[in-house]
C-alpha cells in the first residue's frame, strides 16, 4: 500500500510552504525593483528609493492625467506626503499610471509636482500590482511589506475614496486622524472604458465643467 506523499516528506512540504511565504513577502519589492522613476526637474529619471527596502507600508496610487477627480485629489496627497515623509521613512507612495502614454504620464507628474516615485509606464501596464487596482480612479491602496491590503479605496464595488486610505495611513504612522483639507471628488473615473482610447483634448469633471478651464493654472 502506497504512503501518502505528505506523510513521507512532511519536512519537504513545510519547506515548500515556508519558501512560498517568503516569495509572497518579497513580491512587492521584487515587482518594484528596477522599474521606478522620479521627477528630476521636469524630467522623469530612473530612481531607487533608499527607504523602500525597509518600508512597512506602501500606498499604490492608481491615477491618470485625463481623470478630473484625480486632479482634485492629488494635491491633497502631495500635501500629506510632504508633511509626513520627512519624519516617517517607513512608508512610500508609488504612482501606478493609467495614462495613455509615457509623455502624458510624465506631464501629469510634473503638473502635480508628485514628490513620490512612479512605476515606469511600460512596466506599469503589465505589472502584477494592477491586481490591487479598483475599477475606477483615483484609487489608493495601502499594503504592507508582505503585500497584504491594509486599506482600500473600494469595498467590493462600493467606492470609499482615497481620502479614507490616506487617513488610515496617517493613523498607522502617527496615531492621529488627518487634518488635511479634503476635496469633494464626486464620482470616480472608470478605467475600463478609457484605457484603450486615444487621449482627449479636454477632460470633463464630474460636475460637467471643463476641468482644464476651471482648475488648470493659466500661464501669466
Amino acid at each position: 500500500m502506497k504512503s501518502h506523499p505528505l506523510r513521507v516528506f512532511p519536512g519537504i512540504v513545510l519547506s515548500l510552504l515556508a519558501a512560498a511565504a517568503v516569495a509572497t513577502a518579497q513580491n512587492i519589492s521584487a515587482e518594484l525593483n528596477g522599474k521606478l522613476i522620479a521627477l528630476r526637474g521636469k524630467s522623469a529619471l530612473a530612481y531607487a528609493p533608499p527607504d523602500l527596502p525597509q518600508a512597512k507600508y506602501i500606498a499604490l496610487y492608481f491615477s491618470a492625467g485625463w481623470c478630473g477627480p484625480c486632479h482634485q485629489f492629488t494635491p491633497d496627497l502631495v500635501r500629506f506626503y510632504n508633511e509626513l515623509k520627512p519624519s516617517h521613512s517607513d512608508f512610500e507612495i508609488i504612482f501606478m499610471s493609467h495614462d495613455h502614454g509615457q509623455n502624458a504620464m510624465e506631464k501629469y507628474m510634473s503638473e502635480m509636482a508628485m514628490p513620490w516615485p512612479a512605476m515606469r509606464f511600460s512596466a506599469a501596464r503589465s505589472s502584477r500590482l494592477n491586481k490591487y487596482a479598483g475599477p475606477a480612479i483615483p484609487c489608493l491602496v495601502l499594503v504592507n511589506d508582505q503585500g497584504e491590503v491594509l486599506s482600500d479605496s473600494f469595498a467590493g464595488k462600493q467606492y470609499l475614496g482615497p481620502h479614507k486610505v490616506m487617513n488610515d495611513l496617517r493613523k498607522l504612522l502617527t496615531g492621529e486622524s488627518t487634518n488635511v483639507a479634503q476635496s469633494d471628488l464626486g464620482t470616480p473615473a472608470p478605467i475600463d472604458a478609457t484605457l484603450n482610447q486615444p487621449p482627449k483634448q479636454t477632460v470633463d469633471s464630474p460636475s460637467g465643467t471643463d476641468w482644464d478651464k476651471v482648475f488648470k493654472k493659466k500661464s501669466p
